[in-house]
Protein backbone atom coordinates (compact mmCIF):
# COMPACT_ATOMS: atom_id res chain seq x y z
CA UNK A 1 0.00 0.00 0.00
CA UNK A 2 1.34 3.41 -0.95
CA UNK A 3 1.76 6.25 1.49
CA UNK A 4 0.84 9.83 0.60
CA UNK A 5 2.29 13.10 1.78
CA UNK A 6 0.05 16.03 0.88
CA UNK A 7 2.40 18.95 1.45
CA UNK A 8 2.97 17.77 5.03
CA UNK A 9 -0.60 18.26 6.18
CA UNK A 10 -3.43 15.86 6.83
CA UNK A 11 -6.50 15.60 4.64
CA UNK A 12 -9.41 16.06 7.02
CA UNK A 13 -12.22 15.77 4.46
CA UNK A 14 -12.93 13.13 1.82
CA UNK A 15 -13.92 15.90 -0.60
CA UNK A 16 -10.22 16.79 -0.88
CA UNK A 17 -9.18 13.26 -1.90
CA UNK A 18 -8.90 12.41 -5.57
CA UNK A 19 -10.95 9.32 -6.58
CA UNK A 20 -7.81 7.45 -7.68
CA UNK A 21 -6.32 7.90 -4.19
CA UNK A 22 -9.33 6.61 -2.25
CA UNK A 23 -8.21 3.00 -2.01
CA UNK A 24 -4.75 4.07 -0.83
CA UNK A 25 -6.15 6.16 2.03
CA UNK A 26 -9.24 4.21 3.05
CA UNK A 27 -8.75 1.81 5.97
CA UNK A 28 -11.41 -0.88 6.11
CA UNK A 29 -12.83 -2.51 9.23
CA UNK A 30 -15.39 -5.33 9.42
CA UNK A 31 -18.04 -2.70 10.27
CA UNK A 32 -17.00 -0.69 7.21
CA UNK A 33 -17.36 -3.73 4.95
CA UNK A 34 -20.82 -4.43 6.34
CA UNK A 35 -21.79 -0.81 5.72
CA UNK A 36 -20.39 -0.89 2.18
CA UNK A 37 -22.42 -3.99 1.40
CA UNK A 38 -25.57 -2.25 2.62
CA UNK A 39 -24.73 0.87 0.59
CA UNK A 40 -24.33 -1.24 -2.55
CA UNK A 41 -27.46 -3.29 -1.84
CA UNK A 42 -31.06 -2.75 -2.89
CA UNK A 43 -32.60 -1.53 0.38
CA UNK A 44 -32.77 2.17 1.35
CA UNK A 45 -30.02 2.99 3.86
CA UNK A 46 -29.33 5.83 6.29
CA UNK A 47 -25.63 5.96 7.19
CA UNK A 48 -25.59 7.59 10.61
CA UNK A 49 -22.58 9.10 12.34
CA UNK A 50 -21.38 12.31 13.95
CA UNK A 51 -19.16 14.74 12.08
CA UNK A 52 -15.82 13.30 10.98
CA UNK A 53 -16.62 9.60 11.46
CA UNK A 54 -16.20 8.76 7.76
CA UNK A 55 -19.67 8.79 6.21
CA UNK A 56 -18.56 10.55 3.02
CA UNK A 57 -15.58 8.22 2.69
CA UNK A 58 -17.86 5.17 2.81
CA UNK A 59 -20.20 6.68 0.21
CA UNK A 60 -17.27 7.40 -2.11
CA UNK A 61 -15.76 3.94 -1.66
CA UNK A 62 -19.15 2.35 -2.33
CA UNK A 63 -19.41 4.45 -5.49
CA UNK A 64 -15.95 3.34 -6.64
CA UNK A 65 -16.69 -0.33 -6.02
CA UNK A 66 -19.96 -0.08 -7.94
CA UNK A 67 -18.10 1.74 -10.74
CA UNK A 68 -15.50 -1.03 -10.91
CA UNK A 69 -18.23 -3.67 -11.28
CA UNK A 70 -20.49 -1.64 -13.57
CA UNK A 71 -19.75 -3.50 -16.82
CA UNK A 72 -20.65 -6.84 -15.26
CA UNK A 73 -23.48 -5.89 -12.87
CA UNK A 74 -24.89 -2.83 -14.67
CA UNK A 75 -25.59 -1.02 -11.39
CA UNK A 76 -24.90 2.70 -11.73
CA UNK A 77 -23.73 4.65 -8.67
CA UNK A 78 -24.63 8.36 -8.71
CA UNK A 79 -23.07 10.52 -5.98
CA UNK A 80 -25.20 13.57 -5.16
CA UNK A 81 -23.93 16.29 -2.84
CA UNK A 82 -26.51 18.47 -1.10
CA UNK A 83 -23.85 20.53 0.68
CA UNK A 84 -25.21 23.80 -0.74
CA UNK A 85 -28.80 23.21 0.39
CA UNK A 86 -28.64 25.98 2.96
CA UNK A 87 -28.22 28.55 0.17
CA UNK A 88 -31.56 27.59 -1.41
CA UNK A 89 -34.49 29.60 -0.09
CA UNK A 90 -36.83 26.89 1.20
CA UNK A 91 -38.76 29.12 3.58
CA UNK A 92 -40.40 31.44 1.05
CA UNK A 93 -40.76 28.96 -1.80
CA UNK A 94 -40.51 25.28 -0.91
CA UNK A 95 -41.14 24.23 -4.51
CA UNK A 96 -37.81 25.81 -5.48
CA UNK A 97 -36.05 23.54 -2.99
CA UNK A 98 -37.88 20.50 -4.39
CA UNK A 99 -37.03 21.58 -7.94
CA UNK A 100 -33.42 22.02 -6.87
CA UNK A 101 -33.17 18.50 -5.41
CA UNK A 102 -34.48 16.82 -8.57
CA UNK A 103 -32.29 19.06 -10.74
CA UNK A 104 -29.19 18.08 -8.75
CA UNK A 105 -30.01 14.39 -9.16
CA UNK A 106 -30.67 14.69 -12.89
CA UNK A 107 -27.49 16.68 -13.44
CA UNK A 108 -25.42 14.14 -11.48
CA UNK A 109 -27.10 11.24 -13.31
CA UNK A 110 -26.41 12.68 -16.75
CA UNK A 111 -22.77 13.39 -15.82
CA UNK A 112 -22.26 9.86 -14.46
CA UNK A 113 -23.74 8.27 -17.58
CA UNK A 114 -21.24 10.21 -19.66
CA UNK A 115 -18.34 9.19 -17.40
CA UNK A 116 -19.25 5.53 -17.77
CA UNK A 117 -19.51 5.92 -21.53
CA UNK A 118 -23.23 5.19 -21.57
CA UNK A 119 -25.01 7.02 -24.37
CA UNK A 120 -28.70 7.85 -24.27
CA UNK A 121 -29.66 6.37 -27.62
CA UNK A 122 -32.96 8.23 -27.60
CA UNK A 123 -32.35 11.93 -27.02
CA UNK A 124 -36.07 12.42 -26.47
CA UNK A 125 -36.08 10.38 -23.24
CA UNK A 126 -35.20 13.42 -21.11
CA UNK A 127 -36.92 16.01 -23.27
CA UNK A 128 -40.39 14.48 -23.16
CA UNK A 129 -40.49 14.85 -19.37
CA UNK A 130 -39.96 18.62 -19.62
CA UNK A 131 -43.15 19.29 -21.58
CA UNK A 132 -41.19 20.74 -24.49
CA UNK A 133 -38.97 19.48 -27.29
CA UNK A 134 -35.29 20.25 -26.94
CA UNK A 135 -31.94 18.55 -27.24
CA UNK A 136 -31.03 16.63 -24.07
CA UNK A 137 -27.70 18.46 -23.72
CA UNK A 138 -29.49 21.81 -23.87
CA UNK A 139 -31.85 20.66 -21.14
CA UNK A 140 -28.93 19.63 -18.89
CA UNK A 141 -27.28 22.98 -19.55
CA UNK A 142 -30.46 24.74 -18.42
CA UNK A 143 -30.65 22.52 -15.34
CA UNK A 144 -27.11 23.60 -14.47
CA UNK A 145 -28.10 27.26 -14.86
CA UNK A 146 -31.21 26.67 -12.76
CA UNK A 147 -29.15 25.09 -9.97
CA UNK A 148 -26.69 27.98 -10.13
CA UNK A 149 -29.47 30.57 -9.78
CA UNK A 150 -30.94 28.89 -6.72
CA UNK A 151 -27.57 28.30 -5.02
CA UNK A 152 -26.34 31.84 -5.57
CA UNK A 153 -29.44 33.85 -4.67
CA UNK A 154 -28.31 33.97 -1.03
CA UNK A 155 -26.04 37.00 -1.53
CA UNK A 156 -28.54 39.06 -3.53
CA UNK A 157 -30.37 41.99 -1.99
CA UNK A 158 -33.24 41.52 -4.44
CA UNK A 159 -35.08 38.54 -5.86
CA UNK A 160 -34.16 39.45 -9.44
CA UNK A 161 -32.53 36.08 -10.03
CA UNK A 162 -35.85 34.33 -9.54
CA UNK A 163 -37.29 36.26 -12.47
CA UNK A 164 -34.92 34.24 -14.66
CA UNK A 165 -36.45 30.97 -13.52
CA UNK A 166 -39.73 31.50 -15.31
CA UNK A 167 -38.04 32.06 -18.67
CA UNK A 168 -35.16 29.59 -18.38
CA UNK A 169 -37.13 26.56 -19.55
CA UNK A 170 -39.80 28.54 -21.36
CA UNK A 171 -42.23 27.36 -18.69
CA UNK A 172 -42.31 27.73 -14.91
CA UNK A 173 -40.29 24.92 -13.25
CA UNK A 174 -43.28 24.18 -11.00
CA UNK A 175 -45.06 22.99 -14.14
CA UNK A 176 -42.24 20.61 -15.12
CA UNK A 177 -43.40 17.31 -13.63
CA UNK A 178 -39.98 15.67 -13.47
CA UNK A 179 -38.70 18.51 -11.27
CA UNK A 180 -41.42 18.18 -8.65
CA UNK A 181 -43.17 14.79 -8.88
CA UNK A 182 -41.48 11.54 -7.90
CA UNK A 183 -43.71 9.51 -10.23
CA UNK A 184 -42.44 11.46 -13.25
CA UNK A 185 -38.86 11.14 -12.03
CA UNK A 186 -39.17 7.38 -11.46
CA UNK A 187 -40.66 6.98 -14.93
CA UNK A 188 -37.74 8.88 -16.44
CA UNK A 189 -35.23 6.69 -14.56
CA UNK A 190 -37.03 3.54 -15.69
CA UNK A 191 -36.87 4.72 -19.32
CA UNK A 192 -33.15 5.50 -18.98
CA UNK A 193 -32.44 2.10 -17.39
CA UNK A 194 -34.27 0.21 -20.11
CA UNK A 195 -32.69 2.22 -22.92
CA UNK A 196 -29.16 1.86 -21.48
CA UNK A 197 -29.51 -1.70 -20.15
CA UNK A 198 -28.93 -0.59 -16.55
CA UNK A 199 -30.32 -2.84 -13.82
CA UNK A 200 -30.44 -0.30 -11.03
CA UNK A 201 -29.37 3.25 -10.14
CA UNK A 202 -27.92 3.76 -6.65
CA UNK A 203 -28.33 7.36 -5.45
CA UNK A 204 -25.71 8.23 -2.81
CA UNK A 205 -26.74 11.42 -1.02
CA UNK A 206 -23.97 13.19 0.87
CA UNK A 207 -24.77 16.01 3.29
CA UNK A 208 -28.40 15.08 2.75
CA UNK A 209 -29.53 16.23 6.15
CA UNK A 210 -28.77 19.80 7.16
CA UNK A 211 -29.30 19.70 10.87
CA UNK A 212 -31.56 22.24 12.52
CA UNK A 213 -33.13 23.12 9.14
CA UNK A 214 -36.25 21.00 9.59
CA UNK A 215 -38.14 22.24 6.52
CA UNK A 216 -35.41 21.06 4.15
CA UNK A 217 -35.01 17.78 6.01
CA UNK A 218 -38.70 16.92 5.80
CA UNK A 219 -38.76 17.65 2.07
CA UNK A 220 -35.71 15.50 1.46
CA UNK A 221 -36.94 12.50 3.41
CA UNK A 222 -40.32 12.64 1.71
CA UNK A 223 -38.51 12.43 -1.63
CA UNK A 224 -36.15 9.74 -0.28
CA UNK A 225 -39.06 7.52 0.73
CA UNK A 226 -41.15 8.12 -2.39
CA UNK A 227 -38.29 7.35 -4.81
CA UNK A 228 -38.19 3.72 -3.71
CA UNK A 229 -38.76 1.43 -6.69
CA UNK A 230 -37.05 -1.51 -8.47
CA UNK A 231 -34.87 0.88 -10.49
CA UNK A 232 -33.74 3.24 -7.69
CA UNK A 233 -31.94 2.57 -4.39
CA UNK A 234 -31.47 5.59 -2.13
CA UNK A 235 -28.67 5.88 0.43
CA UNK A 236 -28.01 8.96 2.58
CA UNK A 237 -25.44 10.14 5.12
CA UNK A 238 -27.12 11.67 8.17
CA UNK A 239 -26.11 12.96 11.57
CA UNK A 240 -27.45 11.30 14.72
CA UNK A 241 -29.83 12.86 17.14
CA UNK A 242 -31.49 15.94 15.71
CA UNK A 243 -32.88 14.98 12.33
CA UNK A 244 -36.42 16.04 11.43
CA UNK A 245 -37.84 13.13 9.42
CA UNK A 246 -41.42 14.36 9.13
CA UNK A 247 -43.67 11.44 8.07
CA UNK A 248 -40.59 9.37 7.15
CA UNK A 249 -40.05 6.59 9.70
CA UNK A 250 -36.40 5.62 9.76
CA UNK A 251 -37.12 2.20 11.32
CA UNK A 252 -39.71 1.21 8.70
CA UNK A 253 -38.61 3.18 5.63
CA UNK A 254 -34.87 2.44 5.67
CA UNK A 255 -32.06 0.42 7.23
CA UNK A 256 -30.08 2.56 9.69
CA UNK A 257 -26.36 1.73 9.84
CA UNK A 258 -23.99 3.24 12.42
CA UNK A 259 -20.50 4.45 11.48
CA UNK A 260 -18.77 4.93 14.85
CA UNK A 261 -15.77 2.66 15.49
CA UNK A 262 -15.69 0.65 18.73
CA UNK A 263 -12.66 1.54 20.85
CA UNK A 264 -12.84 -1.86 22.54
CA UNK A 265 -12.51 -3.86 19.31
CA UNK A 266 -9.35 -5.97 18.93
CA UNK A 267 -8.18 -4.23 15.78
CA UNK A 268 -9.06 -0.68 16.87
CA UNK A 269 -5.50 0.48 17.53
CA UNK A 270 -4.13 -1.14 14.38
CA UNK A 271 -6.80 0.34 12.10
CA UNK A 272 -6.58 3.85 13.52
CA UNK A 273 -2.78 3.79 13.20
CA UNK A 274 -3.18 2.71 9.60
CA UNK A 275 -5.41 5.74 8.90
CA UNK A 276 -2.51 7.97 9.95
CA UNK A 277 0.09 5.85 8.15
CA UNK A 278 -1.73 6.22 4.84
CA UNK A 279 -1.50 10.01 4.99
CA UNK A 280 2.16 10.62 5.82
CA UNK A 281 5.52 9.48 4.51
CA UNK A 282 7.46 6.78 6.34
CA UNK A 283 9.76 9.25 8.13
CA UNK A 284 6.88 11.12 9.73
CA UNK A 285 5.04 7.93 10.63
CA UNK A 286 8.20 6.56 12.24
CA UNK A 287 8.20 9.56 14.60
CA UNK A 288 4.66 8.66 15.68
CA UNK A 289 5.34 4.94 15.88
CA UNK A 290 8.40 5.40 18.07
CA UNK A 291 6.45 7.59 20.48
CA UNK A 292 4.48 4.54 21.64
CA UNK A 293 2.02 5.50 24.38
CA UNK A 294 1.93 9.14 23.27
CA UNK A 295 0.54 8.06 19.90
CA UNK A 296 -1.81 5.49 21.44
CA UNK A 297 -3.30 7.95 23.91
CA UNK A 298 -4.30 10.29 21.05
CA UNK A 299 -5.80 7.37 19.15
CA UNK A 300 -7.98 6.28 22.06
CA UNK A 301 -8.92 9.85 22.95
CA UNK A 302 -10.39 10.23 19.45
CA UNK A 303 -13.05 7.61 20.31
CA UNK A 304 -12.94 6.12 16.83
CA UNK A 305 -13.39 9.42 14.99
CA UNK A 306 -10.68 9.71 12.29
CA UNK A 307 -11.00 13.47 11.94
CA UNK A 308 -10.63 14.08 15.67
CA UNK A 309 -7.52 11.89 15.61
CA UNK A 310 -5.94 13.69 12.65
CA UNK A 311 -6.72 17.14 14.04
CA UNK A 312 -5.43 16.42 17.54
CA UNK A 313 -2.37 14.60 16.16
CA UNK A 314 -1.53 17.50 13.87
CA UNK A 315 -1.65 19.89 16.84
CA UNK A 316 0.21 17.58 19.24
CA UNK A 317 2.96 16.85 16.71
CA UNK A 318 3.49 20.58 16.11
CA UNK A 319 2.73 20.22 12.38
CA UNK A 320 4.04 16.61 12.07
CA UNK A 321 7.49 17.32 13.51
CA UNK A 322 7.54 15.48 16.86
CA UNK A 323 5.33 13.86 19.49
CA UNK A 324 6.47 14.90 22.95
CA UNK A 325 4.78 13.75 26.15
CA UNK A 326 4.06 17.22 27.52
CA UNK A 327 2.62 18.41 24.21
CA UNK A 328 0.39 15.33 23.85
CA UNK A 329 -0.97 15.73 27.39
CA UNK A 330 -1.71 19.42 26.89
CA UNK A 331 -3.27 18.79 23.47
CA UNK A 332 -5.72 16.21 24.86
CA UNK A 333 -6.60 18.53 27.73
CA UNK A 334 -7.14 21.56 25.50
CA UNK A 335 -8.67 19.83 22.48
CA UNK A 336 -11.26 17.78 24.37
CA UNK A 337 -11.92 20.19 27.21
CA UNK A 338 -12.04 23.35 25.11
CA UNK A 339 -12.22 22.85 21.32
CA UNK A 340 -14.84 20.12 21.13
CA UNK A 341 -17.03 21.82 23.73
CA UNK A 342 -16.72 25.17 21.96
CA UNK A 343 -18.08 23.55 18.79
CA UNK A 344 -21.08 22.30 20.76
CA UNK A 345 -21.72 25.65 22.44
CA UNK A 346 -21.37 27.46 19.11
CA UNK A 347 -24.51 25.67 17.94
CA UNK A 348 -26.46 27.64 20.52
CA UNK A 349 -25.01 30.92 19.30
CA UNK A 350 -26.18 30.18 15.77
CA UNK A 351 -29.51 28.51 16.49
CA UNK A 352 -31.04 30.65 19.20
CA UNK A 353 -34.18 28.53 19.45
CA UNK A 354 -32.08 25.63 20.75
CA UNK A 355 -29.61 27.62 22.86
CA UNK A 356 -31.09 26.76 26.25
CA UNK A 357 -31.29 23.09 25.33
CA UNK A 358 -27.70 23.06 24.06
CA UNK A 359 -26.39 24.86 27.14
CA UNK A 360 -28.34 22.58 29.47
CA UNK A 361 -26.93 19.48 27.73
CA UNK A 362 -23.40 20.74 28.33
CA UNK A 363 -24.18 21.51 31.97
CA UNK A 364 -25.71 18.04 32.43
CA UNK A 365 -22.70 16.18 31.02
CA UNK A 366 -20.03 18.32 32.70
CA UNK A 367 -21.65 18.64 36.13
CA UNK A 368 -23.58 15.41 36.44
CA UNK A 369 -22.49 12.68 34.03
CA UNK A 370 -18.75 13.40 33.98
CA UNK A 371 -18.67 14.08 37.72
CA UNK A 372 -20.37 10.75 38.48
CA UNK A 373 -18.13 8.93 36.00
CA UNK A 374 -14.93 10.27 37.56
CA UNK A 375 -16.16 9.40 41.06
CA UNK A 376 -16.96 5.82 40.02
CA UNK A 377 -13.56 5.40 38.33
CA UNK A 378 -11.61 6.91 41.22
CA UNK A 379 -13.45 4.68 43.68
CA UNK A 380 -12.48 1.56 41.73
CA UNK A 381 -8.84 2.64 41.68
CA UNK A 382 -8.79 3.18 45.45
CA UNK A 383 -10.47 -0.19 45.99
CA UNK A 384 -7.94 -1.76 43.57
CA UNK A 385 -10.72 -2.97 41.31
CA UNK A 386 -10.14 -3.07 37.55
CA UNK A 387 -13.58 -1.90 36.42
CA UNK A 388 -13.67 1.54 34.78
CA UNK A 389 -16.42 3.35 32.86
CA UNK A 390 -17.22 5.97 30.26
CA UNK A 391 -20.91 4.97 30.10
CA UNK A 392 -24.23 6.32 31.38
CA UNK A 393 -27.87 5.38 30.76
CA UNK A 394 -31.05 7.42 30.22
CA UNK A 395 -34.48 5.93 30.92
CA UNK A 396 -36.59 5.41 27.82
CA UNK A 397 -39.46 7.36 29.43
CA UNK A 398 -37.33 10.29 30.62
CA UNK A 399 -38.71 13.76 29.72
CA UNK A 400 -38.46 14.47 25.99
CA UNK A 401 -36.35 17.59 26.54
CA UNK A 402 -33.73 15.47 28.31
CA UNK A 403 -33.55 13.02 25.42
CA UNK A 404 -33.43 15.89 22.92
CA UNK A 405 -30.50 17.49 24.77
CA UNK A 406 -28.64 14.17 24.64
CA UNK A 407 -29.40 13.81 20.93
CA UNK A 408 -27.76 17.17 20.24
CA UNK A 409 -24.74 15.98 22.24
CA UNK A 410 -24.62 12.97 19.89
CA UNK A 411 -24.54 15.32 16.91
CA UNK A 412 -21.58 17.18 18.44
CA UNK A 413 -19.73 13.94 19.11
CA UNK A 414 -19.66 14.52 22.88
CA UNK A 415 -21.59 11.30 23.47
CA UNK A 416 -22.65 8.38 21.27
CA UNK A 417 -25.39 5.80 21.57
CA UNK A 418 -23.86 2.52 22.69
CA UNK A 419 -26.84 0.21 23.33
CA UNK A 420 -30.44 1.01 22.53
CA UNK A 421 -33.19 -0.44 24.72
CA UNK A 422 -31.12 -2.28 27.33
CA UNK A 423 -32.82 -3.78 30.38
CA UNK A 424 -31.81 -2.47 33.81
CA UNK A 425 -33.64 -4.65 36.29
CA UNK A 426 -37.27 -4.23 35.17
CA UNK A 427 -36.80 -0.89 33.36
CA UNK A 428 -35.62 -0.06 29.83
CA UNK A 429 -32.73 2.37 29.28
CA UNK A 430 -30.62 3.65 26.39
CA UNK A 431 -26.92 3.38 27.22
CA UNK A 432 -24.55 6.07 25.98
CA UNK A 433 -20.78 6.39 25.78
CA UNK A 434 -18.96 9.61 26.62
CA UNK A 435 -16.23 10.64 24.20
CA UNK A 436 -13.10 9.12 25.76
CA UNK A 437 -11.06 12.25 25.09
CA UNK A 438 -13.60 14.31 27.04
CA UNK A 439 -13.25 11.89 29.97
CA UNK A 440 -9.44 12.02 29.86
CA UNK A 441 -9.44 15.82 29.63
CA UNK A 442 -11.57 15.97 32.80
CA UNK A 443 -9.13 13.91 34.86
CA UNK A 444 -7.38 16.00 37.50
CA UNK A 445 -5.40 13.34 39.37
CA UNK A 446 -3.41 11.96 36.45
CA UNK A 447 -2.24 12.92 32.97
CA UNK A 448 -4.11 11.54 29.93
CA UNK A 449 -1.11 9.45 28.83
CA UNK A 450 -0.77 7.82 32.27
CA UNK A 451 -4.51 7.32 32.71
CA UNK A 452 -5.86 6.19 29.32
CA UNK A 453 -4.49 2.63 29.44
CA UNK A 454 -5.80 2.06 32.95
CA UNK A 455 -9.31 3.02 31.85
CA UNK A 456 -9.22 1.10 28.56
CA UNK A 457 -7.98 -2.16 30.08
CA UNK A 458 -10.65 -2.02 32.79
CA UNK A 459 -13.49 -0.63 30.64
CA UNK A 460 -16.78 -2.38 31.43
CA UNK A 461 -20.22 -1.71 29.91
CA UNK A 462 -21.70 -3.15 33.12
CA UNK A 463 -20.50 -0.11 35.06
CA UNK A 464 -22.47 3.08 34.39
CA UNK A 465 -24.61 5.76 36.00
CA UNK A 466 -28.38 5.48 35.58
CA UNK A 467 -30.65 8.48 35.09
CA UNK A 468 -34.24 7.40 35.59
CA UNK A 469 -37.61 8.78 34.53
CA UNK A 470 -37.46 11.65 37.00
CA UNK A 471 -33.81 11.65 38.04
CA UNK A 472 -32.78 14.40 40.51
CA UNK A 473 -29.97 15.15 38.03
CA UNK A 474 -32.54 16.70 35.68
CA UNK A 475 -32.25 20.11 37.31
CA UNK A 476 -33.35 23.46 35.90
CA UNK A 477 -35.38 22.01 33.02
CA UNK A 478 -38.43 24.27 33.44
CA UNK A 479 -37.15 26.77 30.87
CA UNK A 480 -36.61 24.00 28.30
CA UNK A 481 -40.32 23.31 27.73
CA UNK A 482 -40.80 25.84 24.92
CA UNK A 483 -37.94 24.90 22.62
CA UNK A 484 -38.52 25.91 19.01
CA UNK A 485 -37.52 23.49 16.26
CA UNK A 486 -37.97 26.07 13.51
CA UNK A 487 -35.88 29.13 12.83
CA UNK A 488 -35.22 31.95 10.42
CA UNK A 489 -32.86 30.32 7.89
CA UNK A 490 -31.91 33.70 6.40
CA UNK A 491 -30.79 34.97 9.81
CA UNK A 492 -28.84 31.76 10.48
CA UNK A 493 -27.10 31.97 7.11
CA UNK A 494 -26.18 35.61 7.70
CA UNK A 495 -24.70 34.72 11.07
CA UNK A 496 -22.69 31.83 9.65
CA UNK A 497 -21.34 33.79 6.70
CA UNK A 498 -20.07 36.59 8.93
CA UNK A 499 -17.85 34.14 10.85
CA UNK A 500 -14.08 34.51 10.57
CA UNK A 501 -12.09 32.17 8.32
CA UNK A 502 -10.23 31.20 11.50
CA UNK A 503 -13.03 28.63 11.87
CA UNK A 504 -11.94 26.77 8.73
CA UNK A 505 -9.96 23.52 8.73
CA UNK A 506 -6.98 25.04 6.92
CA UNK A 507 -3.38 25.62 8.00
CA UNK A 508 -2.28 28.79 9.74
CA UNK A 509 -0.28 29.71 6.64
CA UNK A 510 -3.28 29.29 4.33
CA UNK A 511 -5.48 31.23 6.72
CA UNK A 512 -3.05 34.13 6.91
CA UNK A 513 -2.56 34.05 3.14
CA UNK A 514 -6.29 34.40 2.61
CA UNK A 515 -6.50 37.23 5.14
CA UNK A 516 -3.63 39.08 3.51
CA UNK A 517 -5.55 38.86 0.22
CA UNK A 518 -8.62 40.39 1.86
CA UNK A 519 -10.63 37.25 2.59
CA UNK A 520 -11.56 37.56 6.25
CA UNK A 521 -14.99 35.94 6.50
CA UNK A 522 -16.71 32.86 5.11
CA UNK A 523 -18.77 35.12 2.86
CA UNK A 524 -15.57 36.63 1.40
CA UNK A 525 -14.41 33.12 0.42
CA UNK A 526 -17.73 32.05 -1.07
CA UNK A 527 -17.94 35.21 -3.15
CA UNK A 528 -14.42 34.71 -4.51
CA UNK A 529 -13.08 32.95 -7.57
CA UNK A 530 -9.73 31.22 -7.94
CA UNK A 531 -8.28 34.15 -9.86
CA UNK A 532 -9.15 36.43 -6.93
CA UNK A 533 -7.04 34.30 -4.60
CA UNK A 534 -4.05 34.82 -6.86
CA UNK A 535 -3.79 38.37 -5.54
CA UNK A 536 -2.04 36.83 -2.55
CA UNK A 537 1.77 36.81 -2.47
CA UNK A 538 3.33 33.80 -4.27
CA UNK A 539 -0.05 32.25 -5.01
CA UNK A 540 -0.28 31.04 -8.60
CA UNK A 541 -3.00 29.06 -10.45
CA UNK A 542 -2.13 25.67 -8.93
CA UNK A 543 -1.84 26.90 -5.34
CA UNK A 544 -4.88 29.14 -5.67
CA UNK A 545 -7.03 26.20 -6.77
CA UNK A 546 -5.86 24.11 -3.84
CA UNK A 547 -6.47 26.91 -1.34
CA UNK A 548 -9.83 27.73 -2.89
CA UNK A 549 -10.96 24.08 -2.84
CA UNK A 550 -9.76 23.62 0.73
CA UNK A 551 -11.40 26.84 1.93
CA UNK A 552 -14.58 26.28 -0.07
CA UNK A 553 -15.08 22.69 1.11
CA UNK A 554 -14.27 23.65 4.69
CA UNK A 555 -16.70 26.58 4.46
CA UNK A 556 -19.49 24.38 3.16
CA UNK A 557 -18.84 21.82 5.87
CA UNK A 558 -18.64 24.49 8.57
CA UNK A 559 -21.97 25.90 7.44
CA UNK A 560 -23.65 22.50 7.18
CA UNK A 561 -22.36 21.43 10.55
Amino acid sequence: MSNYNYDEEFIFRTEDIKPKDLTNIFVETKMDRDNLNYLKGKSPVLLEGSRGTGKTMLLRVAEKELDDDFNSKRELAVFVSFSKAIFVDATNEITHFRNWMFSKILFALKRKLEKKGVALTNSGIIGKYFNFIEDKDEIIKKLDEFIYILENSWHSKSKGEFDQIGTLFGVDPSRVGVLKETDYFKALVEDICEACEINRIVLLFDEACHNLIPLQQREFFTMFRDLRCPYISCKAAVYPGITSYGTFQSFHDAIVQKVERDITSEDYLVKMREIVKNQVDHKVYKIFEQSGENFNSLIYAASGNPRLLLKSLFIASEDLKSLKTNTVNSTIKNFYRTNIWNEHTKLGETYNGHKKLIDWGRWFVENKVLAETLIKNDKRVVEEKNQQTIYFAIHRDAPEVIKQAVRILQYSGIVSLHTEGTKVRTEVYDRYQINFGVVLASESKSTPINRYKEIITGLSVKLYTEYGINSPAYENTESLRDISTEFDSAAVLKSLLSASIDNLDITNFQCQTLKDAGFNTLEDVLNAEEKDLQRAYLIGPVKSRKIFNTAFNATIEYISG
